[in-house]
């Protein structure tokens, strides 16, 4: 059964390229696009509407038309005001004046919501309420001034993002960042003080990024994990680059010394016998100060996935988890994510938005679950729309989402009614659609977190979890009689399978919900070898198990990596006493150099998708350890238990 949804439709005069919940008023949507400069006869607008009625229809509350003679809105962002917004949007300046190499590109408007009023009739008093109104605040250009004839003509600013708003008692203060497009290589990334409505160069200008060999951002996100504590990040086609920035608004500089953006992801390399080319970074969101999400589209429109990049400190990242997209979603458009959310530990649910190209929209969640633990759940599916929109879809975008218990008021509320997230989505076709689900309390008790999904789906699935868990287990203690006091297997009697699965029932940087993890902590020491267990990558195994000082009392270890061959993520490492140790025990175990083409083309995308082994570390690390494999149906059926 499809979760409760209700659809509220519009449609405006002019196809849309951008939209902007309020922060301030969560039932506010703004649209922003055109027809660009020319005589198409489509004119450039922006319109907003209010959405909180959740009616099917939805009426504009305010539009303002822009001139004919500049670029369509392709970007919006916006920043509470007292009595409605401050628009950020990105918009060309004319032809003509980018001719004369003058791009004010970065415009501020003014939304004022409507205001009760009263007004008399026939000697009676009544309330009424003013019109919604737009108006044109301020025009100025952030980019540098492009000085090749090519970026003057076509380089415009596409991407437009402020951090997220925090309910604070100091307040909110916001950073945003902007990217430029088609500027060949004047393209660039200029990061800005996003406290004032028209920001203005140089003296909000925090930093300007030039990204490697003039590539275009295909996407970026701003966090602010502490106060005046920023991470920014941006995706390439096939690279994810992280910054940190340190902001003292009061003084409006920074108060540490900026440093370029570091690479922490590269798309890696087909094999050089595959035809396939590689996939390509499409949008990026921050999930916590360690956790990015990456939507990437498959080569040849054969797919799109979702992709968790964990950071670690100054390395390089690695992709520890990922979702394939439905069959239907050829290619992927935009992305958002919600965050809700947190309770005392820290933890909370990401609402995921993706838009197909099949002009779909889907929604998943994933859990963080804490500061203690630092990691996430796996995805979870909520609800897919087929054939949304006409045409396709050119922006998803949630509303914002803050806790009830945290507003000025709270102390007073004494029934909480609904709450509710909205995703909105508009297309090519001049539609918008806006879906508003309720969302739920996390726990019963009071003043609970609130999560996408209802409690009794949950707990469903975790009693799938524990039926599965009960049929492993009778399977290990079925299997325990068989060990002898030692704790060696009987050979003779145990199917290789069931001793290959307990024996490698530990998988790196797997996401392991607390069922999961309760099937690997119930599994009894006795039918388990005496192997190191680890959750780092290869390089970190075997730089701890083959330093200077084991050399030198000659303890160096043997590792050997298993993998099951159904499974994208379920690998495991055991480290033995050297090499003979390993043959002894694994006699299918091979070195790398004893690995075929294909063998090796298979371990790479394994230990890739784990998340062990990036493809820049190169094979020197992978011609230290041997290579097995988990077999048979006990590991089948321990890998169903473990993908839920």
């Amino acid at each position: 059964m499809s979760p409760p949804i209700s659809i509220s439709e519009a449609k405006t005069s002019y196809p849309i390229f951008a939209a902007t919940f309020a922060h301030n008023h969560a039932g506010y949507l703004v649209v922003g696009g055109g027809g660009g400069p020319g005589r198409s006869g489509v004119g450039n607008k922006i319109t907003a509407f209010d959405v909180s009625s959740r009616a099917p229809k939805l009426e504009p509350s305010a539009e303002l038309e822009l001139s004919r003679d500049e670029d369509s809105v392709t970007c919006l962002a916006n920043l509470a005001t007292k009595d409605g917004l401050v628009l950020y949007a990105g918009l060309n300046s004319s032809p003509a004046d980018r001719d004369a190499n003058k791009n004010e590109h970065f415009r501020s408007f003014e939304l004022e919501y409507p205001k009760k009023k009263q007004a008399r009739k026939n000697e009676k008093v009544t309330s009424q309420l003013s019109e919604a109104k737009i108006s044109f605040l301020s025009k100025t250009s952030l980019l540098k001034s492009p000085e090749s004839v090519p970026a003057k003509k076509d380089g415009y600013q596409r991407l437009l993002r402020l951090s997220r708003p925090k309910r604070s008692a100091n307040g909110s203060k916001r950073i945003g960042a902007i990217a430029s497009s088609l500027a060949g290589q004047e393209n660039e990334i200029v990061v800005f003080n996003a406290t004032t409505s028209s920001p203005k160069a140089p003296g909000d200008i925090i930093q300007r990024i030039s990204p490697h060999h003039g590539e275009e951002a295909n996407d970026l996100d701003i966090l602010e994990p502490e106060d005046g504590e920023f991470k920014l990040v941006y995706c390439t086609d096939y690279s994810v680059y992280t910054a940190d920035i340190s902001y003292d608004f009061s003084k409006k500089k920074s108060r540490e010394k900026l440093e370029p953006p570091r690479s922490k992801y590269s798309v890696p390399f087909p094999d050089v016998f595959e035809k396939k080319g590689r996939n390509k970074i499409r949008c990026v969101r921050w999930l916590s100060p360690s956790h990015v999400l990456l939507l990437s589209n498959s080569p040849n429109r054969t797919g799109a996935e979702l992709q968790i990049l964990r950071l670690y400190g100054d390395t390089m990242g690695s992709i520890t988890y990922r979702k394939t997209l439905p069959r239907h979603i050829k290619q992927a458009t935009d992305l958002d994510v919600c965050v809700l959310d947190a309770d005392e530990n820290g933890a909370y649910q990401i609402v995921i938005g993706v838009a197909g190209a099949d002009c779909s929209t889907s929604i998943f969640t994933i859990d963080y679950k804490g500061t203690a633990k630092n990691s996430l759940s796996g995805f979870c599916h909520y609800n897919t729309v087929r054939d949304v929109h006409p045409f396709q879809i050119t922006k998803v975008v949630f509303s914002p989402f803050f806790s009830p218990w945290t507003a000025p008021n709270a102390e007073k509320i004494k029934q909480l009614g609904p709450q509710y997230l909205r995703l909105a989505s508009t297309s090519l076709g001049n539609t918008i659609v806006v879906d508003t689900m309720t969302l739920q309390p996390a726990s019963n008790k009071p003043r609970s977190r609130f999560i996408l999904g209802a409690l009794g789906s949950r707990a469903n699935k975790f009693a799938s979890y524990l039926l599965a868990l009960i049929v492993l287990l009778i399977s290990i203690m079925l299997a325990q009689p068989l060990v002898d006091p030692e704790g060696v297997w009987t050979q003779a009697l145990v199917p290789e399978s069931i001793r290959n699965v307990v024996n490698s029932f530990n998988p790196i940087e797997v996401p392991i919900d607390d069922a999961r993890a309760a099937a690997h902590s119930a599994i009894p020491e006795a039918v388990r070898e005496p192997i190191a267990r680890t959750s780092h990558r290869l390089r970190d195994l075997l730089h701890l198990h083959h330093s200077d000082k084991h050399k030198e009392e000659g303890k160096t270890k043997a590792v050997i990596v298993r993998a099951d061959p159904e499974s994208d993520y379920m690998v495991s490492t055991e480290v033995h006493d050297g090499p003979e140790a390993v043959i002894q025990q694994h006699t299918e175990a091979k070195r790398w150099d004893e690995l075929n083409h294909e063998e090796r083309s298979w371990w790479k995308e394994k230990l890739t998708s784990a998340g062990a082994w990036t493809v820049e570390e190169g094979e020197t690390v992978l011609k230290s350890i041997f290579f097995g494999q988990i077999g048979g149906f006990v590991g089948q059926m321990a890998q169903e238990v473990l993908n839920g």
